[in-house]
């Protein structure tokens, strides 16, 4: 059955705001026949605060409940019932993590984007949302694995045991302490993070965080690479010497993918060296550590990336500066050269994400 194109977008900042978009989105949702219920008095919800679903012969009631930004720790302590009528979230937008946690804990929720989860005895109805729709709340980050919130994010995890302060990450990345203080109250609502003091919190799910950010990332869309060919000796052979090059010249590089992965934990030995660096290497670099650029193939792979932010979060280890153990695993996601496989052993060490 073809779905419409509703061609709606908007901000939300109120809850009113809420209550009125999703009054007209379910009034013109596409094969879902909606009945409203009683209404209420109350200004928030519109005067909507019941809501049945006729389908397939059967009917299917509901009591709203409207939430700006509902968070993983609100819906696990939310006292939910099977009995009739059924609890409906309705948001201005449902993350995969909050999505995941009304399924765990039983709540039937619905945006303002169309996304769907309806569970009741005989009812499943599971959809994405609809197309030309793309409704958030005003305070709700929209990708926090980019910029500056990235770092943020690179930062923690380079100790997924430590327990931070919002100062130490301020100092760490050079993100203004509001920022830092919205990405983790961000990572908080969504359950990757946990406070346990007033100033202090720890990781609740580093892994679950970890997939959102592999999930999200797009390498060839961050980096200019450059390809090079023309040493004849091993890859690990060139990472020293380019590494010596680097603190000569002080230029900015990290070694990530094959290289960084066996520098860390050698499971697949690296055919590619590749590294980031601030700058493309000029003429008289290239002559001296007897290179060539190439269109295709080659044993050095140099990335210059679009926020040198990775640059503020690199390691020492066995001679060389490698990026954070995290953006080792992200840039080996979809590759080839058996990258996947190289992320897959890093991720299963028990030294990964660890100084």
């Amino acid at each position: 059955m073809k779905i419409q194109d509703s061609s709606k977008s908007g901000i939300i900042r109120h809850e009113s705001e809420l209550a009125a978009h999703f009054r007209e989105l379910i009034q013109d949702y596409p094969d879902l026949h909606w009945a409203f219920g009683a209404e209420s008095q109350t200004p928030a919800s519109g005067g909507l605060d019941r809501l049945a679903l006729e389908f397939d012969g059967s009917r299917f009631e509901f009591r709203l409940l409207y939430a700006l930004k509902p968070s993983v720790p609100w819906l696990e302590k939310l006292e939910v019932s099977s009995s009739s009528p059924r609890l409906l979230l309705v948001t201005p937008e449902l993350s995969p993590r909050v999505l995941e946690a009304c399924k765990e804990h039983n709540v039937a929720a619905i945006d303002l984007n169309g996304r769907v989860w309806l569970r009741a005895p005989g009812l499943l109805i599971d959809r994405g949302p609809l197309q030309g729709r793309s409704f958030s709340y005003e305070l709700e980050p929209r990708n926090i694995f980019v910029g500056k919130s990235a770092r943020i994010i690179r930062s923690l995890l380079s100790d997924r045991d430590r327990i931070w302060t919002q100062a130490e990450i301020v100092r760490r990345t050079g993100a203004s302490s509001g920022l830092v203080s919205r990405i983790i109250q961000h990572l908080i609502g969504q359950g990757f993070v946990e406070k346990i003091t007033a100033r202090e919190f720890r990781f609740r799910d580093w892994l679950g965080l970890l997939d959102s950010w592999a999930d999200s990332d797009r390498f060839p869309k961050r980096v200019r690479s450059t390809l090079y060919a023309g040493f004849f000796g091993s890859p690990q052979e060139l990472a020293d010497r380019l590494q010596k090059w680097a603190e000569s010249q002080k230029a900015r590089l990290a070694f990530t993918q094959w290289s960084a992965a066996w520098t860390r934990h050698p499971y697949t030995e690296p055919a590619v060296c590749s590294a980031y660096v601030d700058r493309p290497l000029g003429a008289a670099a290239l002559e001296e550590l007897g290179l060539r650029p190439v269109t295709d193939g080659g044993k050095l792979w140099l990335h210059t990336p679009d926020d040198e932010g990775l640059f503020t979060e690199t390691q020492h280890r066995g001679g060389l500066t490698l990026v954070s153990d995290a953006q080792i695993y992200l840039d080996l996601q979809r590759t080839g050269l058996r990258g996947p496989d190289a992320a897959s052993a890093l991720r299963e060490w028990e030294g990964f994400c660890r100084p």
